[in-house]
């Protein structure tokens, strides 16, 4: 996720829309997704329509979320949020783990903030569960599981072996004979092995790719710890097959259906938690000792300064206060700021653009601790 939200740091011009929506993985609630994304590309062409965009080139510039809008499927395999980012010839979905507030903006650069709890501080981590008989996928917090169904995962071994299109004794039938000990001979098997349980063996081969296929698209754009469940013959053909970098490396290696709801979240949590807080609590750390005098660390809670280090590439890590917005104008040849009362069609969200500057320098984005008063803080290199 941090290459996507430098991406998203890299680009600007006008217009760049960043649409956010609360998304819902079951029915019937996700019939009202759409709406959703429907109102809001409304009011993007509104703000379009203000600054003297005509109709026509709105409609091109939000010709693929608005057809996205009426794929129903699509709306069918989604997380708690939606981030939606479109620029010129490239609109971008990101899944969100968490649920966020319906936004709509309009602006030179991207609003990236909705992203910071979600993405780098809400504490998310996914369960996959797999037997023979299931195949399930969870999203977690510290309060729960949350089931998520996925695009094309298979939902048990029984429906790979439905999808061979093959007769109930396939496997079975002799392809040719070869010699046995002893003179008699031994059947070969069509296809999928020389025995029945070479059958089972490419059955179960071909059951933990697709369901890695699956969960490796599904979490392309998170680096959220997955916590695997299964036995260790299935286990060991899903971490071969399963590319995606946040797999832990413990596990549960038991038959996933001897854990309840309760003990599955409990035994995934406390492998994932060393994960989820390690960085954060790294950072949070070098902030309050930067803050005490504690440390020789350099260290500002001065927005402008932040601005200034931000464009030089000497921010480590910023920290954001979500509970406020600063709108003004950052001029970037006298490295000055203007702070205005409300937004306008010039002026932006500086807590946002310190935000995409500290991405484009490497740097890190986390929200501010409750104890610190500020908009914003940050932690510098030198």
């Amino acid at each position: 996720m941090a290459s996507i939200l430098r991406r998203l740091a890299d680009s600007v011009g006008f217009p760049r829309i960043s649409i956010y929506l609360p998304t819902h993985p079951t029915f019937p609630d996700c019939e009202q997704d759409p709406i959703r994304l429907s109102k809001a590309l409304n009011e993007v062409a509104q703000q379009l329509s203000e600054v003297g965009w005509r109709d026509n080139a709105i409609a091109s510039l939000t010709h693929e979320a608005a057809a996205r809008g009426k794929d129903h499927p699509f709306w069918r395999y989604q997380d708690e949020g939606l981030a939606v980012f479109i620029e010129e010839g490239a609109t971008q979905w990101v899944k969100l783990p968490a649920s966020v507030m319906e936004l709509s903006v309009v602006a030179p650069r991207y609003h990236i903030r909705p992203l910071i709890r979600p993405l780098r501080d809400h504490g998310v981590f996914h369960v996959l569960k797999v037997s023979l008989d299931e195949a399930r996928f969870f999203n977690g917090t510290a309060d729960g599981l949350r089931e998520i169904q996925l695009d094309d995962m298979p939902t048990s071994a029984a429906e790979v072996r439905e999808r061979t299109k093959l007769s109930a004794n396939v496997g079975y039938h002799a392809r040719d004979r070869g010699s046995q000990v002893g003179g008699a001979d031994a059947p070969k098997y069509a296809a999928l092995g020389e025995s029945p349980e070479d059958y089972e063996d490419v059955i179960l081969d071909q059951y933990t790719q697709r369901i890695a296929k699956a969960v490796d698209a599904h979490l392309s754009s998170s680096t959220s710890p997955l916590v695997l469940v299964a036995l260790p013959r299935m286990m060991g053909r899903l971490k071969s097959h399963i590319d995606y970098v946040g797999a832990t490396e413990d596990a549960i290696a038991q038959d996933p259906q001897s854990l309840d709801d309760t003990d599955l979240h409990d035994r995934a949590l406390e492998i994932a938690s060393p994960v989820l807080t390690a960085d954060r609590e790294r950072l949070r750390a070098q902030l309050q000792a930067a803050a005490n005098g504690g440390t020789a660390k350099p260290y500002s809670e001065n927005l402008e300064d932040i601005l200034r280090a931000a464009e030089d590439g000497r921010v480590e890590a910023v920290f954001l206060s979500l509970d406020h917005v600063v709108w003004g104008i950052y001029d970037t040849n006298y490295r000055i700021i203007r702070i205005d009362h409300d937004s306008g069609p010039e002026n932006e969200d500086l807590l946002n653009l310190a935000a995409l500057r500290t991405l484009a320098g490497g740097g890190e984005v986390r929200t501010l601790p409750d104890d610190f008063r500020g908009p914003v803080a940050a932690l510098y290199r030198y």
